[in-house]
């Protein structure tokens, strides 16, 4: 595999314009960059029209094949907010194989930071700008109205892994002739493979193995007069659309589109109320059932959580998945204004190296620098000690921009939202399927979707679908906070603590699993100060004698310890279909995977919860509403409900 951590632009600053050394060539002109945009981009796509034209709620996707400094974006997004309906979504789709750094992108915007059209969206770039690392990054600004998606790597490479058609390219990216690997047969194959009927397109280039490659997929193509000393460039639209036709497997295809109409939500935990929240927020109704008297009682129901992953030294699938799911957190926390010392607080964790195992480990992650630093650094045990507050023997991996949330002051915002109806002390007793949906117990509504946010009690659809889920038991320790012993960040070792909530220190956790139990044992407290003591000597002995209470809640681990996030199939009935992978492990099907279409979960998040759930109710909503998965398909496919029935198939011998 490829290296995950990408290289930042290389830049030379002339009067405060960016060139980039690694192309030789300017990011935009010198002249005027906002009047180069909206003739090249803006303009020569129709978009003032097409964008005043567009129906209510309906959405608007324009792909990118160069980010840059992002000044195309914010020309597009201020377009937007002032010629779009209210009620329309922009989804902005941009591919960049060499993000600037922090500090560039600040400096290539300072000219328009204090202007009024592009304040307040340079300011949303910059406190959201991720981590240079290869992936899908989805950023929300103006309150849902406009998606940034940041596709950073090679751009035909990304784009492979996107599902849905683009309305509009802006083809942009430093010229052929100083960036002839960009514009490569396999990105104009995307670029056809993403486009419709009405899909256009404008570059600067008219170079001609643009003008052969785009013709080659279908575009028509017009020359018009470039901007400022260029002096023509060309734009088109798709006449002939192209399909790539790559075999998958049923079970991994989308499941056939139901229009959305009410949403059933079964569960008031973190995976419930993220997943009722990203819905409501596209103007859909949610009826939320929990069985409890309130929400987040539960696995999600500890005071605070570290926003934590473990990450492996070479990236995986599963890895980069948490990657994925990390930094869209911090991000989520800061576009909902999260990122308050109340529900989160973004203020660094510590993964310290406790033993020689961990360091040896720690020393083979810094050996594969796989990693951006600005997402997680190497330090020495000095280091460390002087950022928690409290002396540390050991070295650490920092992760600058991580922290601590809370689930549930998390789950009662979230269910705030207006078009969220709750239902507390309300156990679901059955479900059943009509026409155009699903029927809980008795009741007459009909539910387009109902999705199962139930950790690993799944007994509603046990005899249709097999998930695969157990019970791991965690208790955490609760002590007082000695206001002569502030802990700074967040420190994950062989258990966690989080700086104080509230006056109160939460620490733990053990980690039993398959028992359901929920007392209080004092042998668990004693083992969560061993870990306390572990890495933290010093505040060990401050709270070691301090009263203590504690909490208990069962988290819900998958056999693989990924979460399960989509529409079910009837596992019987996959297990009859696809029985020829007993023989075959490699076999392909073309018959459709039995769906049980409107039927989901979102579950199977362990401890790491605060990193999944935001980005699992993503991926839920880009499945309601037929719209692009918020990360690389081949990560959707790891997380099917489905995997397990499969892998089971595969395995197992031929009767």
């Amino acid at each position: 595999m490829s290296r995950f951590r990408l290289d930042n632009a290389e830049l030379n600053w002339r009067d405060e314009q960016p060139e980039s050394t690694q192309f030789g060539d300017i990011y935009f002109s010198v002249e005027d960059g906002i009047a180069e945009t909206q003739h090249v981009f803006i303009n020569s796509n129709q978009l003032p029209t097409r964008l005043a034209d567009l129906n209510p709620n309906s959405r608007f996707t324009i792909g990118e094949t160069g980010f840059g400094t992002g000044l195309n974006f914010l020309c597009a997004r201020d377009l937007w907010l002032r010629g779009a309906p209210k009620g329309a979504r922009l989804q902005f789709i941009s591919c960049e194989r060499f993000p600037l750094t922090l500090d560039d992108l600040k400096r290539a915007l300072q000219r328009f930071k204090n202007s009024s059209e592009f304040a307040s969206g340079t300011a949303q770039l910059i406190e959201q700008w991720p981590a240079a690392f290869k992936g899908f990054h989805k950023l929300h600004f103006d309150q849902g109205r406009i998606e940034l998606w940041l596709l950073f790597g090679d751009a035909a490479e990304q784009l492979n892994q996107l599902d849905r058609p683009v309305d509009a390219w802006f083809l942009d990216g430093f010229a052929p002739s100083k960036n002839p690997e960009m514009w490569s047969p396999e990105l104009f194959q995307q670029l056809g493979r993403l486009s419709h009927t009405e899909t256009t397109f404008a570059t600067f280039t008219s170079a001609g193995i643009v003008k052969r490659g785009l013709a080659e997929q279908g575009f028509s193509i017009q020359k018009i007069a470039g901007y400022g000393r260029k002096r023509e460039m060309i734009c088109g639209k798709m006449d002939e659309p192209r399909t790539l036709n790559a075999f998958e497997q049923p079970w991994h295809k989308r499941p056939p589109h139901r229009t959305p109409g009410r949403i059933a939500i079964i569960g008031a935990g973190l995976a419930g109320a993220t997943t009722a929240y990203r819905l409501a927020s596209e103007g859909i109704a949610v009826d939320l059932f929990e069985r409890e008297s309130k929400p987040a009682q539960g696995g999600s129901g500890n005071p605070q959580g570290a926003l934590y992953a473990k990450l492996p030294a070479k990236p995986t699938p599963a890895g980069r998945f948490h990657t994925l799911g990390l930094q869209f957190t911090i991000n989520w926390l800061k576009a909902l204004g999260l990122n308050n010392g109340k529900d989160a607080d973004l203020c660094g964790l510590l993964q310290l190296a406790v033993d020689d195992g961990e360091r040896v480990r720690q020393q083979e992650f810094i050996d594969q620098n796989q990693y951006p630093a600005d997402l997680v650094h190497s330090i020495d045990a000095d280091e460390a000690s002087r950022q928690l507050g409290t002396p540390t023997p050991h070295p650490a991996l920092h992760f600058p921009n991580a922290g601590w949330a809370s689930p549930p002051k998390l789950v009662e915002t979230l269910l705030q939202h207006p078009l969220i109806h709750s239902h507390f002390g309300k156990e679901i007793g059955s479900i059943r399927k009509v026409e155009g949906g699903w029927v809980l117990d008795s009741g007459e509504t009909t539910y387009s979707h109902v999705i199962f946010t139930t950790a690993y009690e799944m007994e509603l659809i046990e005899e249709l679908c097999k998930v695969s889920l157990k019970p791991i038991r965690g208790q955490t320790t609760w002590t007082d906070a000695p206001k002569e012993s502030p802990l700074n960040k967040v420190v994950c070792g062989a258990g966690y603590i989080s700086p104080a909530l509230n006056g109160q220190y939460c620490f733990g956790a053990s980690f039993t699993p398959g028992d359901r139990s929920r007392d209080i044992r004092e042998e668990e407290h004693q083992h969560n100060l061993a870990l306390l003591k572990s890495v933290l000597p010093k505040l060990y002995e401050e709270l070691e004698s301090l009263p203590r209470t504690g909490r208990v809640a069962q988290r819900a681990g998958s056999r693989d310890y990924l979460p399960l996030i989509g529409t079910l199939c009837d596992s019987n009935k996959m297990s009859e279909l696809y029985a020829g992978l007993k023989t075959n492990a490699k076999a392909q099907f073309s018959a459709e995977a039995p769906w049980l279409n409107g039927l989901m979960i979102n579950t199977g998040h362990g401890s790491k919860g605060l990193v999944s759930c935001p980005i699992a109710a993503e991926i839920l909503t880009a499945e309601v509403l037929n719209q692009p998965y918020p990360i690389e398909y081949e990560l959707i496919r790891i997380l099917s409900p489905q995997r397990f029935v499969i892998r089971d198939l595969k395995r197992s011998k031929s009767e």
